[in-house]
């Protein structure tokens, strides 16, 4: 039965599906997005008007906040909806809620003067560190740039690699034994190989719904000021279907079909088990959780205000804590690929301890 779509009209649907990107104007709410921009600064521990103070060009920050995606979002969660096919085909847990774990380009000195094209970039990738890719994974079904400050021309918006997805699908048919991460040879060579790249613009409050295997990268801000985005994902329950009966395939099912010139794939199966594992991205993320903790209590304190002033789950108790790391996967073990990241892994999954509100020690 062909879906009934409400939010999304034919050129975006058309655009989706040839490049592997939508966008959603004015989606974020705005209430939401200026409460979570105020603390910035003060979680970062720089002036904002003293560039001399910015330690390094690119930060990624952990979250303190989070509420449902709908709440944060409403236009483009349900854009998310008709995009995988269903709001019953999206994890009811994982990554059901979005948060503040800003993304910040802050440019350098270098790129004032200095060009950056897209087929310099090294750092491509689609966003998977957390389960065993196959072509029909949909564990990342969607991945989502909410733009928390404007990204005008120049301005450290992302890449993004739109013919990167045949490489990547086509890698992937012909491997069902599937990849666990990282996921590196997916990408080689992908900044020569290919030639078809955009960039993000926008305007504050705008998201960007990207195809789970869109490969992307960081790009350089050469008009020195801090582009904040966040960066969560779209999970779904079953893997995508490229074998349907009735043709009747989803736009993110037409996304991989499109790339490989097929109307079904019928011969293809994963001859693995399917598995997932521990985000290792969130290690040095969560690492700033500490000192961003610390920063926060001591200016509630210049401010005259308690502890109960600061909003951070890392200060609501171990029950708080522990629903965090459900529906962001740190409750899962680390998977066979964590070493390649660390050398020896030794620092995957590790506790860290905070001082929480009162004093209270915060394991996470």
């Amino acid at each position: 039965m062909p879906f009934d779509y409400k939010v999304l009209d034919a050129d975006q649907r058309d655009h989706f599906v040839q490049h592997g990107w939508v966008k959603i104007a004015n989606a974020l709410n705005p209430e939401l997005s200026d409460k979570w921009m105020k603390d910035l600064w003060v979680r970062l521990g720089w002036d904002e008007h003293d560039p001399s103070t910015w330690e390094g060009e690119y930060c990624k920050m952990p979250r303190h906040r989070e509420v449902p995606v709908q709440e944060l979002c409403p236009k483009a969660w349900e854009a998310m909806i008709e995009l995988v096919g269903g709001e019953d085909k999206i994890d009811p847990v994982r990554e059901r809620y979005h948060g503040d774990q800003f993304i910040v380009n802050f440019g350098s000195e270098h790129w004032d003067t200095h060009e950056f094209l897209p087929t310099q970039a090294k750092g491509w990738h689609h966003d998977n560190d957390w389960y065993r890719q196959f072509l029909d994974s949909s564990g990342n079904a969607l991945t989502i740039i909410h733009c928390f400050t404007d990204i005008p021309p120049r301005g450290g918006g992302t890449f993004l690699c739109e013919d990167g997805i045949k490489q990547i699908c086509e890698y992937l048919l012909a491997h069902p034994e599937g990849l666990d991460p990282p996921l590196d040879v997916l990408y080689e060579d992908m900044g020569t190989k290919c030639h078809k790249f955009a960039q993000v613009e926008a305007k504050k409050g705008d998201v960007f719904l990207l195809h789970g295997l869109l490969p992307h990268a960081n790009s350089a801000n050469h008009l020195r000021y801090a582009r904040v985005i966040a960066n969560p994902h779209c999970n779904m329950v079953e893997p995508f279907n490229l074998n349907r009966a009735d043709g009747d395939y989803t736009l993110c099912e037409q996304v991989i079909l499109n790339a490989l010139g097929r109307t079904s794939i019928p011969e293809y199966a994963p001859t693995r088990s399917r598995e997932v594992y521990y985000p290792w991205t969130a290690n040095f993320k969560r690492a700033r959780v500490q000192e961003e903790l610390q920063r926060m209590l001591a200016d509630a304190e210049a401010r005259g205000l308690g502890p109960d002033a600061v909003d951070s789950v890392y200060l609501k108790g171990e029950e708080a804590i522990k629903e965090h790391e459900r529906r962001n996967g740190y409750d899962k073990e680390q998977g066979p690929g964590a070493d390649k990241h660390t050398g020896d892994g030794s620092v995957m999954k590790t506790k860290n301890q905070s001082t929480g509100a009162g004093g209270v020690t915060v394991s996470y």
